[in-house]
């Protein structure tokens, strides 16, 4: 990173990881662990408040309600701390889509599209573009991005579970989460788990099956 280097987007996601880019060219991929580190990181435990964060005015940092801090500098330092843990470095076009190292080297066959289209995503799912709408809305990251996440998952599902994914496959129920959250019943189907922003829910299983059909290997 060059002296003037500039925070350029956050994007807050589950495990209360962030995609940090900077310069428009590369994205750090980080985890925070707010309850391991100073006493003004403790309020970003809370969901609804790790997904607040913004971009400082100068770009030098991420901030927070509260007014936690997270540097640059820091970030570029990829020092491990108690409460830091850098996960990746990776090009910006590839950020926000924690499955596609999965699908470029352990899912042969699997098409990865330039830029998954809406239609794609209804016809995959089996779902309506209102439906498509609220789980778009659901995330913070621009829509594209969204998209490609949820065709990532619909790639692993197909090759991985379904090959003939079905329709409405969405709102059938999916155990993982009942297990997971069997007290919270929005959450026991997979369109439950998009519309309430948590794809760990979803993808949390296929890393694990993708895992160990590598080891076996």
């Amino acid at each position: 990173m060059t002296p003037l280097s500039r925070i350029t987007e956050v994007l807050p996601d589950c495990h209360h990881r962030l995609w940090v880019t900077v310069d428009e060219e590369r994205t750090l991929h980080v985890a925070l662990r707010p309850s391991e580190g100073p006493d003004s990181l403790l309020p970003l435990s809370a969901e609804h408040v790790f997904r607040r964060a913004e971009v400082t005015e100068d770009g030098q940092a991420v901030r927070w309600p509260g007014g936690f801090t997270l540097s640059l500098a820091t970030l570029c330092a990829r020092q491990e701390t108690p409460w830091l843990s850098h996960l990746g470095d990776l090009a910006a076009r590839d950020r926000y889509r924690p499955l596609l190292p999965l699908l470029r080297h352990c899912t042969s066959g699997a098409y990865l599209r330039a830029q998954p289209e809406r239609h794609h995503l209804m016809q995959t799912f089996g779902i309506k573009p209102g439906e498509l709408n609220s789980i778009i809305e659901a995330y913070p990251a621009p829509e594209a991005l969204t998209l490609h996440r949820l065709h990532d998952i619909a790639l692993l599902l197909r090759h991985h579970l379904f090959p003939d994914l079905p329709a409405a496959l969405l709102r059938r129920p999916w155990p993982y989460a009942q297990h997971r959250c069997p007290k919270e019943d929005l959450l026991h189907t997979m369109q439950g788990c998009l519309l309430r922003g948590r794809l760990d829910l979803i993808e949390d299983p296929l890393w694990a099956l993708v895992r160990g059909e590598v080891v076996k290997s």
